[in-house]
């Protein structure tokens, strides 16, 4: 009966795992520090952003809609993302007024997926970027901010064409795709100079999609 008991433990925390596995991150994810010094909770949520639309999937291949004369090829470009940053405090009656955020620069971690371990390596990106986050005042409410970012470059989109297309040397699914992790990472400072980061993640897949 115990060992039962165990068992159904066991596969409780693999499901929990999961399920946390895609999730956002706040004040509280694994490798974000120093952010509730600053009296402030603050969430991050990634989305994929191409053509105006949301998307987390990943063109690498730059198609020819029209031979032509002239030939026509389909918009391609740096694949971005939206990032919803969200603030409350964690004291409501804060006796020092909430310092603003700036984050200063983020940087991006590809990690492959279990089903894709023999894709690609893409190189670590880092940006430097501000970004201003005004958190409440006071009370119990949230401000939100809306940024887009970068997910996946021009120069990473063509280093992973050359690695599937031209090279040969990785592996891949149907329609070259494969499954990637990115792990956001945000530096910055609030307005008395206390350091915070912020973590967060997001999946997708690349591979060749048509986008004519």
């Amino acid at each position: 009966m115990k060992k039962r008991s165990f068992l159904l433990l066991l596969l409780y925390i693999s499901v929990l795992s999961v399920i946390l596995y895609g999730c956002g991150g706040g004040a509280g994810a694994p490798g974000s520090q120093g952010i509730e010094d600053t009296g402030v909770q603050l969430s991050a949520v990634v989305t994929g952003l191409y053509l105006g639309e949301n998307t987390n999937s990943i063109d690498a291949f730059h198609d020819q809609c029209d031979a032509g004369p002239p030939p026509i090829y389909e918009f391609f470009a740096d694949h971005q993302a939206e990032v919803t940053f969200t603030a409350s405090l964690i004291n409501p009656n804060p006796t020092i007024r909430p310092g603003t955020l700036y984050i200063e620069k983020y940087t991006i971690q590809y990690k492959r997926s279990n089903d894709s371990l023999g894709a690609p390596p893409i190189e670590e990106d880092t940006r430097f970027e501000t970004i201003i986050i005004t958190p409440p005042l006071s009370g119990t409410g949230a401000t939100s901010l809306i940024q887009t970012i970068s997910l996946v470059d021009l120069t990473r989109k063509d280093k992973y064409y050359d690695d599937i297309y031209v090279q040969h040397r990785y592996s891949y699914h149907p329609g070259y795709l494969n499954n990637y992790t990115a792990i956001f990472t945000f530096y910055g400072k609030n307005e008395y100079g206390k350091d915070f980061t912020v973590k967060t993640q997001m999946n997708f897949q690349i591979g060749w999609f048509d986008n004519c």
